[in-house]
């Protein structure tokens, strides 16, 4: 009999360990006292692009308002593709979380990666960037006019990343502007800029942080934004639209986190920025950066993606 009770009781606590474990590994997972350690940012990009400089203005703000810490990781490679890779390795816990744009379902619609936005939980939209075309000032054209023309009797190399956006973009822009063009591989926006820079191709669709100082510096110039309208931050440079070209071009950048992550912390998460997306503080530094915010939430978002996944396949599915 006494041999039977210390077998239960030894029984019990095995057990009484057990739930007390469970219990610390499911609030590991849990949002009830989330975050209580670093949270680190994948910027999928090389820094000094577009993307990198704008991910840590969102990444700053975010991280004032959870009082919490959060650390930039840069994991460039095959037009963002590896960051995003990389990222669905983490575990689903929060404390990973990623940017992520149109670019990636380009690549993913054309087999550079098996991983597309529904591998991830949208968390929310933050800012849009404006596109514009940048040329050589190498090439001594002062004007969209002048450029179609070089074109139309020259071939013309653009710089971008051929897995990602900028693909789509010189397909639209060579096909609008019916002039002979050529796309030469970079790794991210900042390696094609610098290219630019140094002369090694002719033209690179870009937005206004990524380029701003190297036209100051005299490398190269704007001529034509992918907006319906003029840009108050560059009212000297003409749209596609005013020109007679039916083109517009723009990204948003977004954040996500693994596919399964707690509902619960997805949604804190997607308040969180809301609260930055509304500070003046926030809005002032992106549109110094010559983009805009442009919130959408977790469920605003998820659809957005998914519209877009739509538009680009089709769009993939006609290039090719």
């Amino acid at each position: 009999m006494n041999k039977n009770i210390r077998a239960l009781a030894v029984l019990l606590i095995i057990v009484s360990a057990a739930m007390v474990l469970a219990a610390c590994g499911n609030d590991e997972n849990s949002a009830e006292n989330y975050p209580d350690r670093e949270i680190e940012m994948t910027i999928p990009w090389d820094p000094g692009g577009g993307s990198d400089i704008e991910g840590r203005v969102v990444t700053d703000h975010v991280s004032e308002a959870l009082d919490e810490s959060m650390v930039v990781v840069n994991v460039p490679g095959v037009g963002g593709t590896v960051g995003m890779e990389e990222l669905l390795e983490q575990d689903a816990n929060g404390y990973h979380i990623g940017q992520m744009h149109e670019g990636h379902l380009v690549a993913h619609h054309t087999d550079v990666t098996d991983v597309n936005y529904d591998d991830f939980e949208p968390i929310a939209s933050m800012s849009a960037s404006d596109q514009l075309l940048a040329v050589s000032n190498d090439l001594n054209v002062d004007s969209l006019e002048e450029f179609v023309e070089y074109g139309q009797e020259n071939t013309i190399d653009f710089g971008g990343t051929v897995s990602g956006i900028p693909r789509v973009w010189v397909e639209q822009i060579g096909q609008e502007l019916d002039i002979n063009y050529n796309l030469v591989g970079y790794e991210g926006l900042g390696e094609a800029v610098q290219a630019l820079a140094g002369g090694h191709v002719d033209a690179v669709i870009v937005d206004y942080p990524s380029a701003a100082e190297f036209v100051e510096a005299g490398h190269m110039s704007f001529l034509g934004i992918g907006t319906e309208e003029r840009n108050d931050t560059l009212p000297d440079v003409p749209t596609f639209k005013e020109k007679g070209y039916d083109l517009t071009m723009g990204i948003n950048r977004g954040y996500v986190a693994p596919g399964g992550t707690d509902p619960e912390i997805i949604e804190m998460l997607s308040n969180t920025f809301e609260e930055v997306a509304n500070r003046d503080a926030f809005v002032k530094e992106i549109e110094d950066l010559g983009a805009s915010v442009n919130f959408m939430n977790h469920d605003e978002y998820a659809n957005y993606l998914e519209n877009q996944n739509q538009v680009i396949k089709e769009t993939i599915e006609n290039i090719e």
